[in-house]
């Protein structure tokens, strides 16, 4: 059980355990040395990626802690292709180097956008009026034409309920007058009783009927107008809920950028935080380049050297 760090430090370095158990304490401690290094970076970017998948591709807390732990494990395979690399080479140097510049520059980025939350979420906010009424210009367009369609639509109708309503006062019912006339002849064809009767009808006036159907089509134009208004701020409260609830990484990084660049201290965090993730990235290379060869890197090389003599000698006529 003493060992069980040291243990879970070559399983994460991939170090051989046994190699390292038989060796002297220098390459033990050089085992714990990279392990310590390799889960801080771990760490780090666990947190990034967790961050990531929860704010910006909207996962819950679990899909979140798949996204940091899936970024942990790209780091780590990352670090022990350096780590169990028997020699540095330039351009694999170069190439660490610009994978390094790379990833902090991505890592300052996300940093930026939590350390700089409350300072983007003010930035979006004085935007936000632009954007909601740009979002709603065309449809508020639209409706505005059509209520001013309605408006005319109910003065014509208006006027045309005032004419028939004048026109009903003056003439509330109307009267129909008919003759009849009733003529008696005698066998001769002679007049004998000529009689003339005159008759009136009163009846309402139709357009009282035309009236009432004008009130009710004034009515339906009214409340197609209303809800015409009514829906012109549910466009904007829906448009504007939309818009906040919406967190896109790329409009941050514009909101960031504006942020950051809008004064020096800005730009002084993020390219601290920049070289903080930069120097993260290069910890492990820098220590494999620095570090002495150390008796477990003898003894690997003494292993392959002893494998290279057994297969010459099998290939040897």
């Amino acid at each position: 059980m003493k060992d069980w760090w040291l243990k879970f430090g070559c399983f994460l370095t991939g170090f051989n355990y046994n190699l390292v158990k038989n060796s002297s304490e220098q390459s033990a401690k050089n085992v714990k040395k990279y392990t310590s290094a390799v889960l801080l970076i771990v760490l780090v970017w666990f947190f990034i990626g967790f961050s990531f998948a929860t704010r910006y591709l909207h996962f819950a807390f679990l899909g979140g802690l798949l996204g940091g732990i899936l970024m942990g494990f790209v780091i780590i395979q990352i670090e022990r292709i350096i780590i169990l690399s028997t020699k540095v080479s330039i351009w694999s140097s170069l190439f660490r180097m610009l994978l390094a510049l790379v990833m902090s520059i991505l890592g300052a980025f996300i940093m930026d956008q939590i350390t700089f939350k409350d300072d983007i979420a003010l930035r979006k906010a004085q935007v936000m009026d632009e954007r909601v009424k740009l979002a709603v210009k065309q449809s508020e367009d639209d409706l505005q034409k059509q209520i001013a369609d309605l408006d005319n639509m109910v003065a014509k109708a208006n006027k045309k309920y005032e004419e028939v309503s004048s026109d009903l006062k003056k003439n509330p019912v109307i009267i129909t007058t008919y003759t009849n006339k009733s003529i008696t002849k005698d066998n001769d064809g002679k007049t004998l009783n000529n009689t003339q009767s005159t008759n009136k009808s009163v009846m309402e006036n139709p357009k009282k009927i035309e009236l009432a159907q004008l009130h009710k089509q004034i009515a339906t134009l009214q409340d197609k107008k209303f809800e015409l208004v009514a829906s012109i701020t549910t466009i904007k409260e829906r448009k504007e809920k939309e818009l906040k609830a919406a967190t896109g990484f790329l409009d941050e990084l514009t909101l960031l950028h504006e942020v950051v660049t809008s004064s020096s201290i800005g730009v002084f965090v993020y390219l601290l935080f920049m070289l903080f993730f930069l120097a993260i990235e290069l910890f492990v290379l820098v220590m494999k380049i620095t570090d002495k060869e150390s008796d477990y890197d003898k003894l690997l090389q003494h292993q392959t050297n002893i494998r290279v003599q057994m297969l010459q000698k099998l290939q040897a006529p």
